[in-house]
């Protein structure tokens, strides 16, 4: 397992016992709009338009981020549209960041993609936030549209309401 070597030892603790568990999963069928907190581990493989906190954060291949992400650990396969805080920072072949790095370690893999400047801190966490302005914006149609991904792919859900007295 991928988190196997960023968990703590279990004391016997209500708060050891959490650290048990595996990681949150958002699949790729799933988007979030807003932000994402989570004192665990998180691995994104859907869509999460907001900023996002964890211990650590994987965004695979078909996980994309537009906000900020911090987190001790960041494992970077798919897209993150905003700037990054971490201690230790890997962007893996394939991986694609737009936006700034503040990091205590990185590594960058071959074929890794990244615009925007990458600066080393010993405390990037306790860096103060940056002012994302973020590119995504949703028209007025996508904010009142409801939908559904299945096997067949997105289909737009009508939601009515009901009249009185019919």
């Amino acid at each position: 397992m991928l988190f196997r070597n960023f968990r703590k030892k279990n004391n016997g603790s209500a708060e050891g016992n959490r650290s048990r568990s595996g990681p949150s999963i958002l699949t790729e069928d799933v988007v979030i709009e807003g932000n994402l907190i989570s004192g665990g581990e998180l691995q994104i493989d859907g869509t999460v338009n907001g900023d996002v906190r964890a211990h650590a954060v994987v965004v695979d291949a078909q996980g994309v981020i537009h906000g900020e992400v911090v987190a001790e650990e960041v494992l970077v396969r798919g897209r993150i549209i905003g700037p990054i805080r971490g201690i230790h920072v890997h962007v893996y072949a394939g991986g694609h960041i737009e936006g700034d790095v503040i990091n205590e370690t990185i590594s960058i893999d071959n074929g890794a993609y990244i615009d925007g400047t990458i600066r080393r801190s010993e405390d990037p966490l306790g860096e103060p936030s940056q002012q994302y302005e973020g590119s995504y914006e949703q028209s007025a149609e996508e904010q009142r549209q409801f939908g559904v991904h299945d096997d067949q792919g997105y289909r737009a859900v009508q939601f009515k309401t009901p009249v009185k007295g019919t």
